[in-house]
């Protein structure tokens, strides 16, 4: 399937890739079938872009917490597993939303504004199934450990 995306252009869509949010993502409701894209250019992509299908102007960068240093333990309720149809822990993803915040996105220099994660508020993925959700206001320990 040929989709028009208002940032990436004419991109060709394997709807059997597809990912579905069945609850939408919050703020984004009635967007509920997502498609992964990453640099060709990249063997291991470092940063995917996450088109919404129903909606083009929805586009969200997402990036894996390993890339930023982090790992999640995450506890799913029986509605969280249920909606993912996750029958196996390792066929979870996670994903985490990056965002130039709305404030230093209009300086002189947006190219060069920092970005942000949201790690409060990760995507939770079954690869195996294709569906996802994401996982609000979660609470965050930091935990530090020393290099030898």
């Amino acid at each position: 399937m040929l989709f028009r995306s208002s940032l990436l252009g004419e991109v060709e869509v394997n709807e059997a890739t597809t990912l579905l949010f069945p609850h939408g993502i919050p703020a984004f409701e009635n967007c509920t079938r997502f498609q992964l894209f990453h640099d060709q250019d990249k063997a291991e992509p470092s940063v995917f872009w996450m088109q919404s299908l129903d909606n083009p102007d929805v586009l969200f960068s997402v990036v894996s917490p390993t890339e930023l240093g982090l790992r999640y333990e995450i506890e799913l309720s029986e509605d969280d597993v249920t909606a993912l149809e996750l029958s196996r822990p390792e066929d979870a993803a996670i994903l985490l939303m990056v965002y130039k915040p709305q404030e230093q996105a209009d300086e002189a220099h947006p190219v060069l504004a920092p970005l942000r994660a949201n790690v409060r508020n990760p995507l939770v993925i079954n690869l195996a199934a294709r569906r996802g959700l994401q996982k609000a206001g979660l609470g965050c320990d930091i935990l530090f450990h020393n290099r030898g």
